[in-house]
């Protein structure tokens, strides 16, 4: 099922940091259906983009992936009884796709690759549910599991096999960290997300690069994580304050930190950058719907 990809422009200009940026609306046409919300997640060096909308009354997430200008709507194998509940999170280069989907019992990570062919994905004896966010060109993912304790998430790497062979996951545990997870990955394998200590749980971002964490946090932010990685090193990630909790995006380029908002936004969620530094992600206005946007370096 495909439908024109419907983009309402809307641009603000922000240089309220080092880069300044262009917004556009990008918003799914699923007529005749009533569209809710959409929600952008994650953007490849060829402009495909990938994510979920609403529509109606309905709750489930329909998935969707946008390849020059056409909308595909994509559906899991019939044999893991999701309906509708499919989220993509990203897409590589190849178009290999990772997301979650949530099933009677309980929620999944998942692989689609380029060919349609579907993997679900679960970390070995989690007692919670599993979800997948990043996968970068080399087919590897991260994602995030939970335990039999509810407020303790665990992050992982999943390289998959080959020739057959089954894939295996790896760990990824902040040191010390009642929480860790994991979002997003670069080709050179640099991880970044969120870790909080049990003694204030306050959200901190973090990079991992080479077997070393860097805390990643926006200056004077109440709480902040890292959400996207690209093959250049920059980061993009939410923040907030504690005077209202409400979200919004930061850009971490060149160790300088670039904060922003959409036009109209009341909550900004930045979810992928791509190798040409085009940022995808989504925003709540004050109806509240949820809006997809596109950013990219403003040319002056």
């Amino acid at each position: 099922m495909t439908k024109v990809f419907a983009v309402a422009v809307s641009i603000l200009t922000t240089s309220l940091g080092a880069v300044a940026l262009s917004f556009t609306t990008i918003d799914v046409d699923a007529s005749p259906l009533t569209v809710n919300g959409t929600a952008a997640q994650g953007i490849n060096d060829r402009g495909d983009v990938v994510g979920f909308l609403t529509v109606d009354e309905d709750t489930d997430s329909h998935a969707y992936l946008v390849r020059k200008g056409v909308v595909t709507f994509l559906k899991a194998p019939v044999s893991w009884d999701v309906g509708d509940s499919v989220a993509p999170r990203s897409i590589n280069a190849s178009g290999d796709i990772a997301g979650s989907y949530s099933s009677p019992d309980g929620g999944h990570g998942f692989l689609r690759d380029h060919h349609d062919k579907w993997t679900s994905l679960d970390f070995p004896g989690a007692e919670g549910n599993t979800g997948a966010f990043g996968i970068n060109g080399h087919g590897e993912i991260v994602g995030v599991y939970s335990t039999d304790d509810w407020n303790s998430d665990r992050s992982f790497l999943y390289r998959g096999g080959h020739d057959g062979a089954p894939g295996h996951y790896l760990p990824i545990d902040y040191p010390g960290a009642i929480l860790t997870e994991a979002y997003g990955i670069n080709d050179d394998g640099d991880v970044v997300g969120l870790y909080a200590f049990e003694s204030d749980w306050i959200a901190h971002g973090f990079l991992l690069h080479e077997g070393d964490f860097t805390t990643v946090d926006v200056p004077g932010a109440d709480g902040s994580y890292a959400r996207s990685i690209n093959s250049r090193g920059e980061i993009v990630g939410e923040f907030w304050h504690a005077d209202d909790w409400a979200s919004h995006g930061f850009l971490l380029s060149k160790g300088t930190y670039t904060t922003f908002d959409p036009p109209g936004a009341v909550a900004t969620r930045p979810r992928s950058i791509n190798d040409h530094g085009e940022i995808v992600g989504n925003h709540n206005d004050e109806g509240p719907v949820t809006h997809s946007f596109k950013a990219v370096r403003a040319h002056h």
